[in-house]
């Protein structure tokens, strides 16, 4: 069974999170219109507003878990993508646990010895991933040697681009149409395209 993803973990806690203000909410009304039932307005009128923002603090959390929720389905349409490769001999983990609280969010290790350090985005992407994602790709290669004996590279996969494949300060970064058949091109188990260039640079930068 693969391991539940980062955003999908996340979209749970936010969900949890939404619950239980939403519950404080509803108790906070039912407390408050007891207070009016009784007479004391003032007391009523305070618990009426600590629910009015139970009741906000409730959709926040709706709202970023349905922000996760998007990141989950992004990443579960890479690791769907990523599964042909499994039938060619390739080595897959997803969520891998890096830094503490965050993860990688796939890594594919060719049967050449090369190991990608893939992360998920699903439209846009800041210049701050880029460089994240070199220092993760030198983090595998250090701590994962088993895995990359012949390097281990930063791939920045942009779910609902297309057509996308350039290679962007040592990253590459390619559309979710065109991943497979770059990692396969930058592994050497099939012939390289003109984009990724003659020569692989090992030791996290392609």
């Amino acid at each position: 069974m693969l391991a539940r993803s980062f955003p999908r973990r996340q979209q749970y806690r936010r969900l949890r999170r939404a619950a239980t203000s939403g519950a404080a909410s509803l108790a906070a009304c039912a407390l408050a219109i007891t207070a009016a039932a009784s007479g004391t307005w003032a007391v009523a009128g305070a618990v009426l507003l600590a629910a009015v923002a139970l009741g906000s603090y409730a959709r926040r959390w709706q709202r970023l878990a349905a922000r996760s929720r998007i990141g989950a389905r992004s990443e579960n349409e890479v690791r769907h993508a990523l599964a042909v490769l499994g039938a060619e001999g390739w080595q897959l983990r997803h969520s891998l646990a890096y830094g503490g609280s965050g993860d990688i969010d796939s890594v594919a290790i060719a049967p050449t010895g090369i190991a990608f350090a893939i992360e998920t985005k699903t439209k846009r992407f800041e210049r701050r991933h880029v460089a994240a994602l070199r220092e993760i790709a030198v983090w595998l290669y250090r701590r994962r040697r088993q895995w990359c004996r012949r390097g281990a590279f930063p791939v920045l996969c942009v779910v609902r681009a297309r057509a996308v494949e350039r290679i962007d300060d040592g990253v590459l970064i390619v559309s979710l149409d065109r991943l497979v058949p770059a990692l396969r091109a930058s592994a050497r188990t099939s012939p390289r395209p003109p984009f990724l260039g003659s020569k692989v640079r090992h030791r996290g930068a392609l």
